[in-house]
């Protein structure tokens, strides 16, 4: 299944490209990526379930945006944050029949702080299927601005027959066709002073620190979610259908000949996203960060509850 809208999309001129671009509001922000990833999910995977949250997690504003020395210990290396306007988050969860959960966060704090970060888990019963990470950065401002860009189809196992099922073909994406991307967005592998367990993560992962936060820059990495979304839909159908073919075939005790094995069952599917926000609680800095706006309390509960709930979800 593909969504015609983002195909049409990718394929626009270049000038359309530019002109969409350009009809947007100047300051940097990643809001069009967050309404793309919303707004295909809902074409692919909808109707959305809408999952109500606390109020006091749904939004939260502080009252003034961390300073670099006041984030040393969250997001290192990433830069000053020189603004000092509020930081206002949000965060929205959703699921489907497809979707175990969907968990989209997003973090404005004016010129000096933009970040959208979005996991979508799909639904174990699509055993092998990973899940759909996105994390887009904007830290800072002028040349002392720190920009990321991080999109994922992030494996549940390290089986190397799960792994192949979908790694080589998002490794041919990234250095093929995304190529021009990659070199203009300043593509680079993720640093292991907080990531030096990658488990979580594919070999396809596309991973950039673009040397500024321009429209072009906006738009490419806007490309880069579009074809990782499309890549990452076109994995869960096929785990689908894998998972259907192979329940049927044991079922009814028919050859598994020509059926792929699932590496996962449902189970251990549903395990494997678990400890992926296991691993997260550990290791993602974005928890640091959210304490130095909202406090220890606040932060720890949000991403045992929120971000990254596990069994709980």
């Amino acid at each position: 299944m593909r969504w015609a809208t983002a195909n049409a999309r990718w394929n626009a001129p270049e000038g359309m490209r530019r002109a969409y671009v350009n009809a947007s509001t100047s300051r940097v922000s990643f809001k069009r990526h967050e309404r793309y990833v919303r707004d295909a999910l809902r074409a692919t995977c909808g109707p959305l379930r809408v999952e109500q949250l606390s109020a006091k997690f749904a939004s939260r504003a502080s009252s003034s945006v961390a300073s670099e020395d006041e984030t040393n210990d969250a997001r290192a290396g990433v830069g000053d944050v020189a603004n000092r306007a509020r930081a206002h988050t949000t965060t929205e969860v959703w699921s489907s029949s497809r979707l175990r959960r969907v968990r989209a966060t997003y973090v404005d704090g004016g010129e000096g702080v933009q970040i959208f970060n979005c996991v979508a888990y799909p639904s174990p019963r699509a055993h092998d299927a990973p899940l759909f990470g996105v994390d887009l950065i904007s830290l800072g401002s002028g040349r002392k601005r720190k920009v990321l860009i991080g999109v994922d189809l992030q494996p549940t196992c390290r089986d190397a027959s799960y792994a192949a099922a979908y790694e080589p073909a998002l490794m041919k994406l990234r250095d093929g066709r995304l190529k021009s991307h990659a070199l203009a967005l300043g593509a680079t592998t993720p640093s292991t002073k907080f990531y030096e367990d990658a488990r979580f993560f594919s070999k396809g992962m596309f991973f950039a620190r673009p040397t500024g936060a321009s429209e072009d820059i906006m738009a490419l990495s806007l490309d880069v979610v579009r074809a990782y979304f499309d890549a990452w839909i076109s994995r869960l159908d096929e785990a689908e259908r894998e998972a259907e073919a192979m329940d049927g075939a044991c079922k009814f005790g028919l050859s598994l000949e020509d059926v792929r094995r699932c590496v996962l069952t449902e189970t251990t599917a549903r395990a494997g996203q678990d400890a992926h926000d296991a691993w997260q609680l550990e290791h993602d800095p974005a928890i640091g960060m959210f304490t130095s706006w909202y406090g220890e309390e606040w932060s720890r509960e949000f991403a045992e509850t929120v971000l990254f709930p596990g069994p709980r979800a």
